[in-house]
């Protein structure tokens, strides 16, 4: 099925047939040989043609231009309102129309922008809430390059101010409705290989029949961008000719493209036509520039798919160590399936500019969308202004009312009271006014309309208040003073103001995760040579890194697949206060009965706190306590793990030889002991029969007097009690040999005692 050269890194043929489709390449290159030679009647080497001239290129341009136009009038309303909500945070709250009615009535458009400070507070929220994330590997072999790659996708955000393009993609979404991120290979020469930005919302179009957040069922996304034309020629040199026709040499447009409209091309007119006076001789024509439009879309095609190992369903990259390594030790084999290709196609509305297949392995579109809301009749965005703009309308007018009434009076005058209206009229409304008027007639009347400024200044209160309900962000969470008393009130009300704007944070966790999943890929995909990267920690000290080091393999960046994973960190500041006070409570509670759980738990109180150098204090506690990181990779242990472990494992066979030592000196001691018992048991014993020898010895000597054997008995019976008391087997009368005869008869007591043998 596969023909493939191994050795060139190259698929040969599929089913037969020629294998051309490396990603980034352009396609339709046989074609369009093959119809200008039937054209023209050229060789194949002869034919001369530019390739996007062909006719399926042109047919191509044709429909995507066409995709282009008709996205741009779907969306056109919801784009004026998107552009107007952002108006409204830059207090332009007022139409041109209006504001000169005012000016007619003598009232002045007044603004008092209450919209932007609850924008304001959902964008400082963002910027403090914590957001981490964790590289982990797809296989076990791919841990030492999973951690090298958290490490290098660190260093990419740091050099790319990935944290600052995410912020104002997050005020895109809060105040127009959607914000983009954009992820993509950078300039090897310029240092950056994966470029990490933010595109403007009023830059993009995409498929508005797609319904998924993550435009997975989305066709096309459009970028358009303004170039100069010297720009626009150093990037297709090519293509001179479609770009002298696309020029555009006026600053200043009367009218609206069709391929263009307010929100994109605000930034080209010159609306400065008050000066009176061109800047140079010919102003208006000191800039030549070019309107790209770059369309990512996909076309149903069939390619080779990676079966089986660490890269399972990515499409077979022939650039990638990775796929290879897998395809040669067979832990992959190819498939061929049926996938929508991402191709992208560079344009103006008179030709193409370039065309090709995505040059990404992920086979996704390079822009990931942050949502605000989406419209459920047709999915268009919008954000938190668009509820506010009606109160902060009608507030700025009653102000505006409220202000007209107390600046101004009626007065009422007979015909004829004064000469001059005018002056009447000009003098009323002065504090030091002098009236003169005819004698005889009615001295004119001057009323003053405070009764309805004050009921403006009241419903102004009312819009205020409505504001705040609509937006979610109370007083409490502003810091100011309400009527919530108590603490647990004030809490509540702030955690009701957190839960009203949580879908722009859980919507900013979706965009990150998918953001991540993408650049990660790109880090695997064109990190592939050795480098040495600069690592900042939280107290701004560099610490220096290889990437890809031939002499530890197993760092690799492009040879072992990983996962993008957010972690879960509760954004909600008021929220993440009352869990460490409720923690500290535990801990003060439990330092009172159990404070040795206090200490091995302490290193993680002090990660669940707001508090500076939280890491740094936290690391040294678990260098006095011992307590192992939970968070740590068990198979993949830090330096200051291995050597916490070290000193643990030293201290550990040093107090069990103690131990030993101390044991073996118990042991000898107690046998000296039982020793010396031993030998004081035995001399007892010896002494004991020497006695019973010399008593036996004694009493046959006496056996002719009873009297005193009967006295000897008693003193034997009573040694051998005393004997069986402290342990003493008893002694036993010796017997008398068999040898010496029966025993001789009780001698007559009135005859001489006989003589004892000798």
């Amino acid at each position: 099925m596969f023909d493939i050269d191994f050795s060139g890194g190259r698929i040969l043929t599929v089913n037969g047939h020629p294998y051309n489709s490396r990603p980034g390449e352009v396609p339709f290159i046989d074609s369009a040989a093959a119809q200008i030679q039937s054209d023209q009647g050229r060789s194949v080497g002869e034919a001369k043609v530019d390739k996007l001239d062909q006719p399926k290129a042109q047919e191509l341009f044709k429909r995507l231009l066409a995709i282009y136009r008709y996205e741009l009038e779907r969306q056109a309303q919801n784009r004026y309102e998107m552009r107007v909500d952002e108006d409204f945070y830059d207090h332009i709250q007022w139409t041109l129309e209006e504001v000169a009615e005012l000016e007619g009535r003598g009232q002045a458009p007044l603004v008092f922008n209450l919209i932007q400070t609850t924008i304001n507070w959902l964008l400082g929220t963002q910027r403090r809430a914590p957001q981490d994330y964790k590289i982990l590997p797809r296989t076990k072999y791919g841990l030492q390059s999973a951690e090298s790659k958290t490490e290098l996708l660190r260093h990419v955000r740091d050099v790319n101010h990935s944290n600052h393009h995410v912020s104002l993609a997050f005020a895109d979404a809060v105040k127009a409705g959607i914000g983009w991120l954009e992820t993509g290979e950078g300039d090897p020469a310029e240092g950056v290989r994966v470029f990490d930005r933010r595109e403007p919302w009023a830059n993009m179009l995409w498929d508005s029949r797609a319904q998924e957040m993550d435009l997975s069922d989305c066709r096309y996304v459009t970028r358009m961008k303004w170039l100069d034309l010297d720009i626009a020629a150093a990037l297709f040199p090519k293509r001179i000719g479609i770009l002298e026709k696309s020029r555009e040499n006026r600053l200043y447009m009367v009218g609206q493209s069709d391929y263009g409209d307010d929100a994109s091309d605000s930034h080209e007119e010159d609306t400065n036509t008050n000066v009176g006076h061109e800047v140079t001789s010919g102003g208006a024509y000191i800039r030549d520039r070019i309107r790209c439009i770059e369309m990512w879309f996909k076309m149903p095609a069939t390619v080779p798919v990676i079966s089986g190992g660490q890269f399972r369903g990515e499409v077979f990259d022939e650039w990638s160590r990775g796929h290879w390594d897998e395809m040669v030790h067979e832990r992959a084999t190819l498939v061929m399936r049926p996938r929508m290709v991402i191709h992208v196609a560079v344009m103006t509305e008179f030709g193409l500019l370039d065309l090709r297949q995505s040059p990404y392995r992920h086979n996704r579109f390079p822009f990931t969308p942050m949502w605000g809301y989406r419209r459920a009749r047709d999915g268009m965005p919008y954000g938190a202004i668009r509820g506010l703009r009606g109160p902060q309308r009608d507030l700025n007018k009653r102000a505006s009312k409220a202000l007209h009434h107390l600046s101004t009076v009626q007065v009422t005058v007979e015909d004829g009271a004064v000469d001059d209206i005018e002056e009447l009229r000009d003098e009323a409304g002065r504090p030091d006014s002098v009236i003169v008027y005819k004698a005889g007639k009615q001295p004119p009347r001057i009323d003053k309309n405070t009764e309805v400024a004050a009921a403006h200044l009241q419903l102004m209160d009312k819009d205020a208040q409505m504001i705040q309900s609509v937006g979610g962000v109370t007083d409490e969470n502003l810091g100011r003073r309400s009527n919530a008393t108590s603490g647990k009130a004030i809490m509540a009300r702030q955690d009701q103001g957190s839960l009203a704007t949580s879908t722009f944070f859980d919507n900013l966790r979706y965009a990150a995760m998918l953001h991540g999943e993408k650049q990660i890929i790109n880090v695997e995909q064109f990190y592939t040579e050795q480098d040495e990267i600069r690592i900042l920690d939280s107290r701004g000290k560099p610490d220096f890194k290889q990437v890809n080091d031939p002499e530890h393999p197993e760092n690799a960046i492009d040879m072992f697949k990983a996962d993008f994973i957010i972690e879960e960190e509760d954004w909600r500041a008021s929220t993440r206060q009352a869990q460490a006070e409720q923690l500290l409570q535990l801990m003060e509670r439990l330092a009172a009965t159990a404070p040795e759980i206090v200490i091995q738990t302490l290193d993680l109180t002090i990660e669940a706190l707001d508090v500076p150098k939280r890491d740094e204090i936290v690391k040294r506690i678990r260098q006095i306590t011992g307590a192992a990181d939970p968070d740590e990779d068990p198979n993949n242990p830090s330096e200051e793990t291995i050597q916490r472990q070290q000193a643990a494992n030293a201290a550990a066979a040093m107090q069990q030889r103690a131990q030993e030592a101390e044991i073996a000196g118990l042991e000898a001691k107690t046998a000296k002991t039982q020793v010396e018992a031993q030998k004081v048991s035995a001399s007892l014993r010896g002494t004991s029969l020497d006695d019973l020898k010399k008593a036996v010895e004694a009493a046959m000597q006496i056996a002719g007097a009873p009297a005193i054997g009967a006295a000897v008995d008693q003193i034997m019976a009573a040694a051998m009690e005393d004997a069986q008391a402290e342990g003493q087997a008893p002694a036993m009368a010796p017997e008398i040999d068999p040898a010496m005869g029966a025993e001789p008869p009780m001698p007559d007591p009135a005859a001489p005692p006989a003589a004892l043998p000798m």
